[in-house]
């Protein structure tokens, strides 16, 4: 036996295979540990994925939402026009049934004011009339009374 001591190789290898050993469980935790790792990181992605995806359907919804106020206000105001036009129409005929009937009013207050005029007019020519007769009535009888002496 030369120069190589059993007890020491054998303890040598008894140091070695505690190394692989610690080494082998040291191995397997840190594998544990990454895999650990590996499904936080996946679920990390998932949410994200999740977060995106959500952000883009809340990004889609306000577009469309943004698209529909626009187009409401678009036709909100289309319907206001609409009935602006309408309540000028409406105040535009009001106007000339109300002209028409001023016009009526005052042909109306015309003709029977003209009417009371003539009927004024005729009880007037009437009276002159009567007065007139009533006056020759007056002058014929003094022109037929004989005159006295002393009125002169």
């Amino acid at each position: 036996m030369r120069g190589l001591d059993a007890a020491k190789v054998y303890g040598y290898l008894d140091l070695l295979a505690d190394q692989v050993q610690t080494a082998e469980h040291d191995l397997r935790e840190a594998q544990a540990r990454n895999e650990r790792l590996l499904a936080e990181l996946q679920r990390g992605r998932a949410e994200a994925q999740r977060l995106r995806a959500e952000i883009e359907h809340h990004e889609q919804a306000g577009s469309r939402v943004n698209e529909q106020v626009v187009q409401m206000f678009s036709q909100a105001q289309l319907v206001v026009e609409e009935m602006v036009q309408d309540v000028s129409r409406d105040a535009r005929e009001r106007i000339g049934h109300a002209r028409e009937h001023e016009r009526k009013i005052v042909a109306a207050a015309m003709d029977t004011a003209g009417e009371e005029v003539r009927t004024y007019a005729q009880h007037a020519q009437a009276q002159m009339q009567s007065i007139v007769a009533s006056f020759a009535s007056e002058v014929e009888q003094l022109g037929s009374t004989p005159t006295s002496p002393g009125s002169a």
